[in-house]
């Protein structure tokens, strides 16, 4: 192509070295039956028929004898067919032949036969020997490890971490009788946004998921469990900024996290006896808190114009002291307490609330006022109003009404926050941890990670 567009009288040419040739570059892409990755195809059992047939065709074939000429000796006249002059034989088995035609008694039953409608069988062709099959099996599809994990395990965290939501509703159901989720849909989601992993495989491919496993070390495809994400410590870590919350006088944000604790603890995974034994105690916590909190916020909420309004108060304050709370905490519930019988003149009971905060040793300035009122009150130890207080028979409050059921009278307990209610609010609700039904029998709290 160059010698024809340059003029050779003007420009002359080099001639080629002796045996030159043209040198181009080798195609930068292999052909692609050479390197395409092929997918293993395991061996179908129409397969397997096929081959087994041609075995047998090719025996039977090797045992035939060619026929090279006519039979003599001892075969004798019968191998005689006997053909007449019009070249046609008598036949005597003709009876037997019956044409082209079956009889009713040799139809098929194949006019019922379900067959499915996505089968494609290629067609046979006519004088072939067969060929290759158009039969495909496709390889099993593995089991991911998702589902082992809610095979494995009974506890609503990994079944949570496994994306199957419904069944955990249904242990959350039969554990602690949930019955309103609405509440746990934070926990559910947070939960699950650290079950798996994403990492890229090669470039311009969709990412893969990686599923962290706790037992990671002897786990196989079919033990597995998911990595524990919530532990126990850290709901104690919350427990302490719930406790400064209370403190501080913030009881709503106080009960918020008391609450989202108590709900955190059927999701908690713990190894040892003495880890669970822990969390039924971190739950009884809660729930005197949330109790006290509660009934202290109706409290503040509650009129008081009238004598009764101002009884009730008092009767909800001094309720409020019975709860299991910290000493601190105690410390702030008796001079409440305290202050609201002093007003009242009800100076034997004040005096009574005065000694149980001078046992507790609060500090040197309370410890003196205290003091104070009690001489007061030791002057004169007299109820001048009737309360439905009784500090000397033990009680439980209930979470919905707010008034006290002695030991020994009929009640019904929450599955899950185990607050006490009267028997008229079984059914309902819990008003303490807002999702489970009062009075249901459950199988109890589980949380203990047990290899099914």
């Amino acid at each position: 192509k160059i010698k024809e567009s340059v003029d050779t009288e003007k420009t002359p040419l080099p001639s080629p070295a002796p045996g030159a040739r043209l040198l181009q570059p080798p195609p930068p892409i292999a052909q692609s039956e050479q390197n395409w990755p092929l997918l293993t195809v395991s061996r179908g059992f129409f397969d397997s028929a096929m081959m087994a047939s041609r075995k047998a065709e090719g025996v039977a074939a090797g045992l035939t004898v060619e026929d090279d000429g006519e039979a003599d000796g001892g075969w004798g006249d019968e191998a005689d067919l006997g053909l007449d002059e019009d070249g046609e034989g008598k036949d005597e088995f003709e009876d037997a032949e019956a044409g082209d035609e079956e009889g009713d008694g040799w139809a098929p039953d194949d006019d019922d036969l379900d067959l499915p409608a996505d089968l494609d069988v290629p067609a046979e062709t006519g004088g072939g020997d067969g060929g290759e099959d158009g039969y495909f099996v496709a390889p099993t599809r593995g089991v991911p490890p998702t589902q082992h994990w809610t095979n494995n395990s009974a506890l609503p965290i990994d079944h949570i971490l496994a994306g199957n939501i419904e069944s955990a509703f249904r242990l959350l159901h039969d554990q602690v009788g949930v019955v309103s989720f609405d509440f746990y849909k934070s926990h559910f989601m947070s939960s699950f946004s650290r079950s798996r992993t994403m990492y890229t495989a090669m470039p311009s491919a969709p990412s893969l998921y990686g599923y962290p496993q706790s037992n990671w070390k002897e786990a196989n495809p079919k033990n597995g469990l998911p990595a524990v994400g919530l532990k126990l410590n850290d709901l104690v870590s919350r427990l302490q900024s719930a406790y400064q919350l209370t403190t501080s006088g913030k009881f709503g944000e106080a009960t918020e996290k008391f609450r989202s604790i108590l709900l955190s603890i059927p999701l908690l995974v713990v190894e040892t006896k003495q880890e669970e034994t822990e969390a039924q105690q971190l739950r009884e916590i809660c729930c005197s808190y949330l109790v006290g909190l509660t009934m202290e916020t109706k409290r503040k909420e509650h009129p008081k114009a009238t004598l009764e309004d101002q009884k009730r108060v008092c009767e909800m304050a001094a309720y409020f002291t019975h709860c299991n709370l910290q000493p601190v905490h105690q410390i702030l519930t008796l001079r409440t307490a305290l202050n609201l019988f002093f007003k009242l003149k009800n100076f034997k009971t004040a005096g009574s609330f005065a000694r149980r905060l001078l046992e507790l040793g609060p500090k040197p300035e309370v410890a003196q006022q205290t003091r104070k009122i009690l001489q007061a009150c030791d002057k004169n130890p007299v109820d001048e109003h009737q309360l439905k207080y009784d500090e000397h028979n033990p009680f439980d409050i209930c979470a919905a009404s707010y008034v006290p059921i002695y030991r020994g009278a009929e009640c019904e307990v929450a599955p899950l926050s185990q607050a006490k209610y009267m028997p008229e609010f079984k059914g309902q609700v819990c008003r303490i941890d807002n999702v489970s039904q009062i009075g249901k029998s459950t199988a109890g709290l589980k949380i203990r990670r047990k290899v099914r």
